[in-house]
């Protein structure tokens, strides 16, 4: 996605404030970036961190220079970059961050970035550890924390840290931009959903590996509902070990699929609220469903926790088989 565009078009508070201190030469040493889920919070950390690094920004990143090459070639040493979406940010990572950054400066600039995203995912060692580096910043290192859930976050993180909220981008916005893009209306009202920028949906689709994710759990999605809503799973345990858990083997899968319940049955309560879903394509099968299920806040809280174990080393077949039990008791 072209982050400048995106900060320029939705975001010019966020831009703006770093912009000035950039240009003015009044950079923070540490900025916590907040959105919520889906906001390219990664993207906005990555972007402003090269910016730092840039020789020369016009006003921020120019993507064409040495060292925004070598950014984007992961040749950069000292610009480091951990996610926490795709595993739990340990004690090790901030132990690479001072030995990485503690070695001779090979890098003429000495500009050190470090990037941590959703730091709500920080073991506590790890969180002892980094309050040390930001309550003892060294010269020139810049950090960028990103977190869905400020309130998730230590008051003492917090306050070494200039905060720079994004605001949500309605999701009609969202989807909107994506058809525009190429993106089918389907695939862009279920991704509009967890991603809050067009562009990034439509390079999301782009790539291959986040493709097969998203199709397969689209897939058993639909096979699901469907499944629901004509009553043809007697025994949904056997329905989840062959029709979910053969085709749903990786996280980034399972995460795909836990979310599109959770829209799905955040739209099942509006509903029964006489409120419109956001699920236009899907509409009429939820109006179905909303009266062939009950339950509908308790399975939606429990999915909302099975979001979180994914970020663990949870079995995804047995995660799988909690889902479709959960659903059962909806029966």
């Amino acid at each position: 996605m072209k982050v400048e565009n995106y900060l320029k078009n939705y975001q010019h508070v966020v831009y703006q404030t770093f912009l000035n201190s950039l240009t003015s030469g009044k950079l923070n040493h540490a900025y916590l970036i907040v959105g919520n889920q889906g906001a390219p919070l990664l993207e906005v950390a990555k972007y402003f961190g090269k910016s730092i690094i840039c020789d020369n920004p016009s006003p921020l990143d120019c993507d064409e220079c040495i060292s925004c090459l070598r950014v984007d070639g992961d040749s950069y040493l000292y610009y480091l970059v951990f996610d926490g979406s795709k595993a739990t940010i340990k004690k090790e990572v901030v132990i690479k961050i001072e030995s990485t950054f503690d070695k001779e400066a090979f890098e003429s600039k000495g500009i050190r970035v470090y990037i941590l995203h959703l730091v709500e995912n920080m073991t506590l060692e790890a969180i002892n550890s980094i309050l040390k580096i930001l309550e003892e910043p060294g010269k020139q290192i810049y950090a960028f924390l990103t977190t869905n859930n400020e309130s998730g976050v230590l008051p003492t993180i917090i306050s070494r840290c200039q905060l720079l909220h994004l605001k949500q981008i309605d999701k009609a916005i969202v989807m909107e931009e994506a058809v525009n893009l190429g993106v089918d209306v389907k695939d862009a009202e279920l991704l509009a959903c967890f991603y809050n920028d067009g562009e990034l949906i439509k390079e999301i689709l782009d790539n291959p590996e986040q493709n097969i994710a998203f199709m397969t759990a689209k897939n058993c999605f639909e096979a699901t509902i469907k499944a629901i809503d004509e009553g043809s799973v007697d025994d949904f345990t056997y329905f989840a070990q062959s029709q979910v858990a053969r085709q749903i083997r990786t996280r980034e899968a399972i995460r795909y699929f836990l979310n599109m319940l959770v829209v799905a049955f955040e739209d099942l309560i509006a509903i029964k609220n006489d409120e419109p879903p956001f699920l236009q394509t899907y509409a009429t099968i939820l109006y179905r469903l909303v009266n062939k299920l009950s339950h509908h806040e308790e399975s939606l809280i429990e999915f909302l926790k099975c979001t979180t174990a994914v970020n663990t080393n949870v079995n995804i077949a047995l995660l799988i088989d909690h889902i479709f039990y959960t659903i059962k008791k909806e029966d």
